[in-house]
């Protein structure tokens, strides 16, 4: 079978059954902002008992929109793999947190606040964005602070996770 872009990947402990349990929704892009937020999140599961709901949201660069379908498909497995990476290595010492990853081609603020809508709470790392290169690439934190409805945590990157240990794409 092959997975697409789009398809759930869940891991960990099951979720509760039989009753709609609140998640908590991680956004991931593989930055040590990332790892912190998941870390964070993972020690709310265990506080709290709610599942993660871990959404990466990928896209294509305007210089790439013509790529053929099959190139595309790549592109979104391609996606998916490294975010599967990226989140069981950062919940390795969570291993009874409930997880499940959502991949989508898309623009990371409006698919974070999208997925966020029946959530208890939305975590996503967040960086310095100042000056030229906000204006540039946009704040993804800035935007979910604006239109998520749950309430949103925002978590930096701690000193002690170096640049060594984040993901490269």
């Amino acid at each position: 079978m092959t997975e697409t872009a789009d398809a759930r990947t869940t891991m960990g402990a099951p979720a509760a059954s039989g009753r709609r349990v609140p998640e908590i929704i991680v956004g991931v892009d593989g930055s040590a902002a990332a790892v912190a937020a998941l870390h964070w999140a993972a020690e709310q599961s265990c506080r709290t008992g709610e599942p993660l709901h871990v959404v990466h949201a990928w896209r294509l660069g305007a210089a790439h929109s013509e790529l053929s379908v099959a190139l595309h498909e790549v592109a979104g497995v391609d996606a998916r793999a490294k975010a599967s990476r990226w989140v069981r290595d950062a919940l390795a010492s969570y291993p009874s947190v409930p997880w499940t990853l959502d991949v989508v081609e898309g623009p990371a603020g409006p698919t974070l606040v999208d997925r966020s809508r029946e959530a208890s709470l939305l975590v996503l790392g967040t960086g310095e964005h100042v000056g030229v290169r906000r204006m540039v690439s946009g704040s993804v934190s800035h935007y979910v602070l604006s239109h998520a409805v749950p309430p949103v945590v925002a978590v930096r990157a701690q000193a002690s996770v170096t640049a060594t240990h984040a993901w490269a794409g």
